[in-house]
């Protein structure tokens, strides 16, 4: 089964390694293992949207996850402001290095029908007012479409199978029993 979950964790293990960030690739629940240190990735996916295939047969659907890559970045101001150029510069590699991360991994690829778009967002500032560092961060999404089925879903509780018997009646008392009678454990 393919979920919004699966999805996120195996972004965030392509994306260990391939951007500026390094090992600092986070989701929500390790975030309190973060160094403290820039640049560093926040990996998301809040939103999922799935579509039916129609009122007839087992429940289909065909989902879009959409994954959230927040990037994070931080440069010192110096002179003329240049840090919030650098910061602008980091968040444009940064951008390229997330999708080329992604996009076409085969262990996200192998669960997927396709990508059905990426966006991002950048925005370049400082902290407040006193600071003499610039931050900036990338906001990157991207979509991903699978398909959900039945089977995915509430399932009817079952009885286990406890055995088969396979044992065919003979047709006279003198005619011997085919087949067997197998018990499974419990």
């Amino acid at each position: 089964m393919t979920t919004s979950a699966d999805l996120r964790q195996i972004a965030v293990d392509a994306l260990k390694g391939k951007t500026a960030a390094g090992q600092s690739v986070f989701s929500p629940r390790d975030v309190a293992t973060w160094d403290g240190e820039y640049p560093m990735l926040i990996v998301t996916a809040p939103e999922e949207e799935g579509e039916s295939s129609g009122r007839h047969g087992a429940p289909l659907f065909t989902v879009t996850t959409t994954l959230h890559v927040h990037a994070r970045v931080q440069r010192p101001a110096g002179d003329n402001d240049i840090g919030a150029v650098q910061v602008q510069a980091d968040l444009e590699v940064m951008r390229e290095q997330i999708k080329a991360a992604l996009i076409n991994y085969t262990p996200l690829m192998s669960l997927l029908q396709h990508y059905p778009f990426f966006r991002s967002q950048m925005q370049v500032g400082t902290l407040d007012a006193d600071t003499a560092m610039h931050f900036g961060t990338l906001h990157q999404q991207l979509g991903m479409e699978f398909v959900q089925s039945a089977d995915q879903f509430y399932q009817e509780p079952s009885i286990p199978l406890a055995g088969i018997d396979t044992r065919i009646p003979p047709a006279t008392p003198d005619t011997p029993q085919f087949g067997a009678a197998i018990n499974l454990p419990q």
